[in-house]
């Protein structure tokens, strides 16, 4: 028996379909025209419908293509022209639940999509962003109230280990959650610490300032005290060079707890309230962090995490023994990160007995990425009941 299955299309598609029948040229210029029109008054672009996005684009141009977080942000897929009109187009699929960035190459010029209203800052500039008809959207970068907000503070310090002075920022929690002095039960005079790396751009592009603020406010962490750590040198530092850890856990932790102190601020002394997180090299620095110093901190958040480095050489470490000791918090994306190594870890983890919390997502390896999941991985790291996710061995 034959099974016929029934395609749904967008309002956008069925014009454009009818375009390509279209044999009058000058009604399928005119039609062209206006279906540009639309989608450009309502910034709706692309047009997302099941598992297809389409994309449009209209000017004298000779060739456009997409690039995006799909194509390891190389040429990709090359938009088509309606004859005889000024309108291109290509239909691309993605996973349902997907938020990805992109650009349009418009004969050589690297331009954001002049119908898309979601522009989002990464690294290097500026890109368009869409989301799929299933996204759902946890970064918590935004609540329908009013937020206390806490204070942050650039500390220059001093490094022996690294023979140079380190940009820091010192987020403390706002002292009062929703107009009271309501604190966490679990934690009511000391607070968990997160120390974050590539701290001024976590600051700049990722938010995580602002999504611990609301996280806060939300009642869903308990407050929690934060210091974004600044690179100088990010690849030699966070994939070479073991005097970073050193740096990291014998110089700055120290500092860190005795500036909270002077702030007024105490910060827990169990291990498992101590975590450290980055992403990419910085997702591999904490990991590796955690491994080695399980004593200075017993929680990772590692987001798109290059486990691939040096050949994973990080499979290897002698300090994988530690693993049962640690709470680790990977996540990913599943489009051209970081997912097959990832996943192997969490699997080489919690056969080691570790405690493992793992995450799949539909983007790429950008701050997007990471700024749209890090609310979920501070809520990963700090349950309810944290003490009930962990045994020690």
């Amino acid at each position: 028996m034959k099974i016929t299955m029934k395609v749904s299309y967008s309002y956008a598609e069925e014009r454009l379909f009818a375009l390509l029948k279209e044999q009058d040229l000058d009604v399928r210029r005119r039609k062209a025209h206006g279906l540009w029109l639309d989608v450009i008054t309502h910034k709706q672009q692309p047009i997302t419908i099941d598992n297809r996005a389409l994309f449009l684009f209209y000017g004298k141009a000779q060739h456009v293509t997409l690039v995006g977080d799909w194509s390891y942000w190389q040429p990709n897929t090359s938009l088509q022209r309606i004859e005889h009109t000024d309108l291109f187009y290509a239909i691309v699929q993605f996973p349902p639940d997907a938020r990805l960035q992109y650009k349009m190459i418009v004969d050589g010029n690297w331009l954001n999509d002049p119908a898309n209203y979601r522009v989002q800052a990464e690294g290097f500039g500026y890109n368009s962003e869409f989301w799929m008809p299933e996204y759902q959207d946890i970064s918590m970068l935004e609540v329908h109230h009013a937020v206390q907000h806490g204070s942050i503070e650039r500390v220059m310090f001093e490094s022996t280990l690294l023979n140079s002075h380190r940009e820091m920022f010192f987020y403390t929690p706002p002292k009062k959650i929703n107009g009271n002095d309501k604190q966490d039960a679990l934690l009511p005079n000391e607070l968990p610490l997160l120390v974050i790396h590539d701290g001024g751009e976590a600051i700049r592009l990722g938010r995580f300032n602002v999504i611990m603020d609301n996280l806060i406010s939300e009642n869903k962490i308990p407050r929690v005290a934060a210091v974004f750590i600044s690179p100088q040198m990010r690849n030699e530092e966070y994939a070479t060079n073991n005097d970073y850890i050193r740096f990291t856990t014998e110089e700055a932790l120290p500092f860190i707890l005795a500036e909270f102190e002077k702030r007024g601020v105490k910060i827990s002394d169990d291990r498992y309230m101590r975590c450290v997180t980055g992403a990419s090299l910085g997702g591999l620095l904490s990991t590796k962090t955690v491994l080695k110093y399980p004593d200075a901190f017993g929680s990772v958040i590692a987001q798109s995490p290059s486990y691939w480095w040096n050949r994973g050489e990080i499979f290897r470490m002698n300090e994988m023994h530690n693993a049962h000791r640690i709470h680790f918090v990977i996540q990913t994306g599943t489009i051209c990160d970081a997912k097959d190594l990832a996943s192997l870890m969490a699997t080489r983890l919690r056969s080691m007995a570790a405690k493992v919390d793992y995450f799949e997502h539909s983007q790429g390896h950008t701050w997007g990425n990471w700024r749209t999941t890090f609310s979920q991985g501070l809520q990963a790291w700090l349950p309810k009941k944290h003490s009930e996710h962990i045994i020690e061995l």
